[in-house]
């Protein structure tokens, strides 16, 4: 480990400050070459440790970040260790539902959370109430109930001693972060991972935006959830749903051509049409298909103002020019008598003259008229557009308002057609998101049974089934393998164990070591790591190096290349009455899943097991709707038709 020189002189004089946008950055505080356990070790030296309180199962250090200089804002990062052995929640639900389940219970995990609160209020409740809410305050996806999420919590995460951690939320701008967006967040979460040389992280997608499942939105838009952006990629669906049933139901809901989607939504979905005409206005390129319209819809939102609102008719547009001397309020009043002065003609070509002479009636500014005049052709306001041209036989400027309320979209494979620019505010395109979302994506439309829409149900269903997501860091696969520092030089392998009676090996563990050791020192050092390492290795004692001819005496490096996989066979002691001691996060207990959507593995989804053959299977696949439906008594489909079939006994 090598840090900065001064660095606890700094920390002895008071609490050191990090910028936001740079901590855990390259050298930020320090450089981690390090295994995970080690680097956040050598992190909390840098923090500054929180006073003891009554639990005694955890260790806490906070960090000042610092988001603003002037004025000054800050946040408060936590780092809390939990002892696993003084924990009352010793298993993960979360490694379960991933697919971690044979993973052994380590001796420790870090919980790291990103508190809103700068100063005091110190350690943010990881104990007592709040380990009860992370581990068994979930609903049947393992998602945190809203009653039950912490208050002033932006982030949450959890991180296991052995290098494997779960997300567990991020609360952005829309969530009731002040300063923060999710974006800011996420950044700053992969930032700590990479640093401290996280292997893999898992998290749940049930990310909102307002009422929309942003796995479903961002999917069709592009191709991947939300969190794809940070490299988090398909782990395994709920329901038996596979990587490639994801990917189909993807690829068709992107590629509803809009041209078939407005004919057949435009009855019941009146507001459709307009929508459609006024993002394709401002886009540069046709928008043709669904998956092009709501990338485009979001790509603009990203480049909007916060805290843009929406007008009761859209103005705001015409006066971004730097050349407006005119105040919004008087634009807007110009506008309006221009718009409704139109009206009157009733969709006949006027002239620029007529038109400026009808609306000075009510504005005398002739400057302001011109200069709205100018600026409101081909405009967007409301359900109509401003059209300009310029008359060919006459050469005058002329005005009509086009209604665009019931009109398909408009075609840009005529070199002449006029270029409408639209302005549009953050709050309107949410809206028109929503509508979208509600109208075309979610609505079950009886009428639509055949063809290609009768599909969109399913497709949708799949993509919101799909919440399970890996990053895998890659840290394993840049391991070194040897590291010269002076005369001292040191090898390091990646281990594994076998003990004797389980089956199941642990993750392999990057394991560093004197170059010149033999082969029983090596069993003494990975005996040593794993013991350190998992709760249920405390006895654990290492007795050879498996597809190894090998003899304690033997040089390691004469047995075994540096970098390389190996794996220790051994067993662990039994004592005092252990031997029921549960040492994998899934437990002792194994489920027997068979449901008719085709899971045989715990998807963390809710289930009911049979009250005979004791399998489990999917509520929701039993049309067993919420907890308050389930009965007393459950029997699967083939118990049931057993029982059915029995032969009639008569007395």
């Amino acid at each position: 480990m090598h840090c900065g020189n001064g660095s606890s002189m700094k920390r002895k004089r008071g609490e050191r400050v990090f910028r936001f946008e740079s901590f855990c950055e390259q050298g930020v505080p320090c450089h981690f070459h390090g295994c995970f356990y080690e680097n956040i070790m050598a992190l909390v030296e840098f923090g500054n440790a929180e006073p003891s309180t009554t639990n005694k199962a955890t260790k806490c250090w906070s960090f000042r970040l610092e988001l603003h200089h002037h004025p000054p804002i800050f946040v408060r990062l936590f780092i809390v260790e939990e002892i696993i052995a003084l924990s009352p929640y010793r298993h993960c639900p979360y490694c379960r539902t991933i697919g971690w389940g044979h993973h052994m219970i380590c001796n420790k995990r870090f919980h790291i959370v990103l508190s809103s609160k700068g100063k005091g209020s110190a350690i943010p409740m990881i104990e007592g109430l709040e380990l009860e809410t992370i581990f068994r305050g979930t609903d049947s996806a393992n998602k945190l109930s809203k009653s039950m999420e912490p208050q002033g919590h932006l982030m949450h995460g959890i991180m296991h001693a052995n290098g494997f951690g779960h997300l567990i939320f991020v609360k952005g701008i829309e969530a009731g972060s002040e300063h923060l967006s999710g974006n800011q967040i996420l950044f700053l979460w992969d930032r700590i991972c990479n640093a401290l040389h996280l292997r893999k992280v898992s998290l749940i997608d049930v990310a909102m935006k307002e009422t929309m499942e942003l796995r479903l939105i961002h999917g069709i838009a592009y191709g991947h959830s939300w969190f794809g952006h940070w490299g988090y990629k398909f782990s395994h669906g709920s329901y038996g749903i596979t990587e490639q049933m994801y990917q189909k139901s993807i690829e068709a809901l992107q590629a509803l051509p809009l041209c078939l989607l407005l004919p057949h939504f435009s009855c019941s979905c009146h507001e459709l049409p307009i929508i459609v005409a006024k993002y394709q206005a401002i886009c540069c390129h046709t928008l043709l298909t669904l998956g092009d319209l709501l990338r485009f819809m979001i790509e603009l939102k990203n480049h909007l103002p916060m805290n843009s609102t929406t007008p009761t008719m859209e103005y705001h547009g015409i006066i971004s020019e730097a050349t407006c001397r005119w105040s919004m309020k008087r634009v807007e009043m110009a506008a309006q008598v221009i718009v409704s002065e139109l009206k009157k003609t009733e969709s006949r070509w006027t002239s620029r003259q007529q038109i400026r002479d009808a609306a000075r009636a009510y504005i005398g500014d002739t400057g302001l008229l011109d200069y709205v005049l100018k600026s409101l052709g081909n405009h967007v306001v409301g359900n109509y557009i401003v059209r300009r041209v310029v008359n060919p036989v006459t050469k005058v400027l002329e005005y009509c308002l086009e209604d665009i309320s019931n009109k398909a979209l408009p075609t840009c494979n005529n070199k002449n057609t006029v270029r409408f620019r639209c302005h549009v505010t953050r709050a309107q395109l949410s809206r028109d998101l929503l509508y979208l979302y509600k109208h075309v994506l979610k609505e079950r439309r009886p009428g639509f049974t055949s063809g290609i829409f009768s599909s969109i149900p399913m497709a949708v269903r799949i993509i919101l089934d799909m919440k399970n997501l890996i990053k895998d860091h890659g840290k394993e696969s840049r391991l070194p393998g040897r590291i010269e520092s002076g005369t001292n030089r040191t090898i390091e392998l990646m281990c594994t164990v076998n003990i004797t009676g389980e089956g199941k090996l642990p993750p392999y563990e990057q394991v560093s070591m004197q170059a010149h050791i033999t082969i029983g020192e090596l069993k003494r050092v990975v005996e040593k790591h794993y013991r350190e390492m998992y709760l249920g290795l405390k006895s654990f004692t290492a007795e050879k190096v498996e597809n190894k001819e090998a003899k304690d005496s033997d040089l390691v490096l004469r047995v075994v290349e540096p970098g390389s996989r190996i794996v220790i066979q051994g067993r662990v002691a039994v004592e005092n009455g252990d031997q029921e001691m549960e040492i994998y996060e899934s437990g002792n207990e194994e489920r027997v899943i068979n449901c008719r959507c085709g899971a045989k593995e715990d998807d963390g989804e809710r289930m009911i097991s049979c009250d005979i053959c004791d399998v489990f299977q999917h509520t929701r696949c039993m049309g067993i709707a919420d907890a308050e439906e389930t009965p007393r008594v459950f029997l699967c489909s083939q118990c049931e038709h057993d029982i059915v079939s029995f032969p009639s006994i008569h007395y």
